[in-house]
């Protein structure tokens, strides 16, 4: 015979009032308390007439039961089981028996409410986990943040080393596990915004060998300073064949050699100061007469381009160096002074290269003279603003994480964990935290983002093999295979007829937003293959409600945001069937492919 209790739940600090659903059972009595305890939820509970016979289930799974004191009881849960901070719970002699009750549930241990801590996290990780989100209400944005610096990089396989065998897709399957599973989200974050300034493409560095090297110089220095970045970047073979600074000699009228100039240009216009002079706001030095100040013009990206003459791929183990060395991306290039133009030369701003100087200090000298242009702070931080938070920030944002940039509490110039910092506890950044999202505020979830965010609000864990990287290619987004230097989409993209800059809507074509769609379909049926793992048990467990359902969905994937209108056609949809799993799924997919979701706020 089972025996059976009611459940009347009055949670300390509950969000309003608890939802009963209507079954027939027995009669429970009361959780009284939740906490947040190491990833899990604790969750005192009184039942009258419980008995160890009994079991307790929150969300579909059953609990520990820690301690029970007459009528109380202290059960453990994986946070998992509460979705959105929703708690499907039922007390029975088995997993199908039980009347089930919904409940709210606002630990009461938290620091951080639940919608500050998903906002902060849509900025600062690949999307918000039921792990990651009670990690950062229990410990708060500044401790997550210096967490997050101390973390180890995530790695690539190592290429291998037949010639035949150099396929860049292990690279991109790592990728999106590593983004999914991996505990540096931040890191991989800031490596991935940077990859999108200094572009390396795999569109003409095809093979992994050539890539793996410069994916994972982004992960290892992305919290270090940026001229460190800047000089690296500019030795790694990878960028020295993707912009023609390898082998790129001195000129010799008599052989017809000229300098390559593909490097020097972009290393300026792209990866520190852009075309015209910035203000500390971002905003353009105009003259006189109201036109933008260039920031230098071509004698300028002629003689840089001689500057960075005399590089060569590293040699290859046990072999002498030469002067063109056979190529090898291991390590960075190496100077061959007799192909080095040894002249004086003028750069921005009429700054001087001595005449006579090697291949490293002309180098050192220009890359220190660009590090050190005002313009890096400003042309820096709208970018990577604009990667993390928002795509169009007010010049005062922009202005503050330029400064950073400037001076880091010990007045270095450069700290990127210092810029990380001011983009992230930025007031702008966490506007909307407690109170009404600015209309311009967000962006458009770029397509890997869109993709992992969705994945991570499950719970999903991810191995290799999968497809992940062909369905993002199908939205635009073909992972480490931006078609130009310009990256996936210009990232000061305006769109067309608005004053407002989207850059992510520059591929949102109608075939890319059908994939986007698709991709909804396929997490919330289970299309995705069998190397994913995601569990909508919790969602299931409490379908028998519809409006718990949608709303657990609501603050699971959308921190609370969704509009009425929204809520209002979910629930139409969800309330045509009466099975569980399908109106669990039919819930998923609608919240998943709806604009709402697909714009990060």
């Amino acid at each position: 015979m089972k025996a059976y209790l009611y459940i009347i739940v009055s949670i300390l600090g509950l969000l309003p009032q608890s939802v009963m659903i209507a079954a027939q059972g027995p009669a429970v009595q009361g959780v009284r308390l939740s906490e947040l305890a190491s990833g899990s939820l604790v969750i005192t509970l009184s039942a009258r007439g419980w008995n160890p016979d009994m079991q307790v289930l929150v969300g579909g799974v059953p609990a520990v039961v820690e301690q029970a004191t007459g009528d109380e009881l202290r059960v453990r849960v994986p946070i998992e089981a509460a979705p959105g901070g929703m708690a499907a719970v039922r007390i029975g002699d088995g997993a199908a028996g039980g009347q089930v009750s919904v409940y709210r549930v606002e630990p009461v241990n938290a620091v951080v409410s639940l919608r500050a801590a998903a906002r902060f996290l849509e900025q600062a990780s690949w999307g918000p986990s039921p792990q990651s989100l009670a990690e950062v209400r229990q410990i708060g944005f500044e401790r997550y943040i210096e967490q997050q610096f101390a973390e180890p990089a995530s790695d690539f396989p190592e290429p291998p080393e037949a010639s035949d065998q150099q396929s860049l897709t292990p690279a991109q399957r790592r990728f999106f596990t590593n983004a999914i599973n991996g505990r540096d989200q931040l890191r991989q974050r800031v490596a991935f915004a940077l990859h999108q300034i200094l572009v390396v493409s795999a569109v003409k560095n095809n093979q992994a060998r050539m890539m793996v090297p410069y994916l994972r110089l982004l992960q290892t220095r992305a919290f270090g300073n940026y001229h460190d970045i800047l000089r690296e970047m500019t030795l790694n073979p990878g960028m020295g064949r993707y912009l023609d600074m390898v082998n790129n000699d001195k000129p010799n009228p008599a052989t017809g050699i000229r300098s390559n100039e593909n490097y020097a240009r972009e290393v300026m216009q792209l990866f520190s100061i852009g075309t015209v002079k910035l203000n500390l706001d971002g905003t353009t030095v105009l003259d006189s007469e109201g036109n933008p100040v260039p920031a230098y013009d071509q004698k300028v990206i002629e003689q840089l381009a001689l500057a960075l003459t005399g590089w060569s791929y590293p040699p290859l183990p046990g072999q002498p160096a030469r002067s063109h060395n056979p190529a090898n991306y291991d390590g960075r290039m190496v100077a061959w002074e007799a192909n080095h133009d040894t002249s004086a030369k003028r750069l921005i701003d009429g700054f001087m290269l001595p005449a006579g100087q090697t291949a490293q200090q002309d180098l050192d000298g220009a890359l220190r003279h660009l590090f050190e242009h005002p313009n890096v702070g400003p042309f820096l931080a709208r970018r990577l603003i604009g990667s993390l938070v928002m795509s169009n920030p007010s010049p005062w944002y922009v202005a503050r994480v330029a400064a950073a940039f400037g001076a880091n509490r010990d007045g270095v110039r450069g700290d990127m964990k210092a810029v990380v910092r001011a983009i992230l506890l930025d007031p702008e950044a966490r506007e909307g935290d407690s109170s009404e999202i600015p209309a311009h505020f967000g962006h458009l979830r770029e397509p890997v983002l869109y993709t992992t965010a969705m994945l991570r609000s499950f719970g999903a864990r991810l191995a290799d093999p999968h497809s992940l990287a062909g369905r993002t290619s199908q939205m635009g987004q073909n992972v480490y295979f931006p078609p130009t230097v310009f990256n996936y989409f210009p990232l000061l993209y305006q769109i067309p007829n608005s004053v407002l800059s989207g850059p992510e809507f520059e591929i949102l074509t109608p075939s890319a937003a059908l994939a986007r769609v698709n991709l909804a379909d396929a997490v919330a049926f289970g299309r995705l293959g069998q190397t994913l793992t995601l569990d909508l048990t919790p969602y299931i467990d409490m379908a028998s409600d519809a409006g718990a359902l949608v709303e657990s969905l609501n603050h699971s994937m959308m921190r609370g945001a969704m509009s009425s209108d929204m809520r209002d056609a979910v629930l139409r949809a969800v309330e045509a069937t009466a099975d569980p799993l399908l109106r669990a799924q039919t819930a998923v997919y609608l919240v998943a492919a709806s604009p709402q979701y697909q714009t990060q706020r």
